[in-house]
């Protein structure tokens, strides 16, 4: 693994997503390749500094949660994230089949993998934005990131899945459509498992 290079397409996605798209979504390398070139390390570093920063605003307020459970909830969200990758491309891949584009699998995944680079650099930094500022600025920018990453994938299902331009509209929507649906069925399904119960 390439440290640098996984910084270089990090700061590609955030300031340059077309160009970086280009460069490394076409051709589409494997999805073994992506996990393990950029995925991963995306993940495991945003995790890092996401601990880092919640060690520090914890250790700043009275809460105090320990540390850690902070470093499980950490690697769960490495294992939750790269888990969404994988639905969120099979979806992808669904739809771009059905809509006129490459219906391949490594295509939708690495298209998945690097739009969403940025919400993971904004949950990476949002403790810090918390730290700074006070009220809903860290929820804030993670839904401008998310909505950053949502145009991204948007434009990037015509370059790297060769989407039609008038079917890329219907293909985005029904795929925002599923995942809303998953994730409600997911909350349904768990909610009960993962929540407190009130006593």
């Amino acid at each position: 693994m390439d440290l640098a290079a996984v910084v270089g397409r990090m700061r590609g996605m955030l300031f340059e997503p077309d160009a970086t798209l280009a460069a490394h979504g076409v051709p589409a390398p494997g999805w073994r390749l992506v996990v393990r070139e950029h995925a991963l390390p995306v993940l495991v570093l945003t995790s890092i500094g996401a601990f880092i920063l919640l060690v520090v605003l914890t250790s700043a307020s009275e809460t105090g949660a320990s540390i850690g459970l902070i470093a499980l909830f950490m690697a769960g969200r490495v294992v939750l994230n790269l888990a969404g990758l994988f639905v969120m491309a099979a979806i992808i891949r669904f739809y771009a089949g059905m809509f006129g584009g490459k219906a391949g699998f490594d295509a939708a995944f690495v298209l998945v993998a690097l739009a969403l680079t940025p919400l993971y650099v904004a949950e990476m930094i949002g403790p810090a934005v918390q730290l700074v500022f006070s009220g809903p600025a860290a929820i804030l920018l993670i839904l401008l990131a998310l909505g950053y990453a949502f145009a991204i994938l948007y434009r990037g299902t015509g370059l790297v899945l060769a989407v039609p331009q008038e079917s890329r509209g219907a293909h985005f929507g029904l795929t925002l459509v599923t995942l809303v649906v998953l994730m409600m069925l997911a909350g349904l399904l768990l909610g009960p498992y993962v929540l407190p119960v009130p006593a």
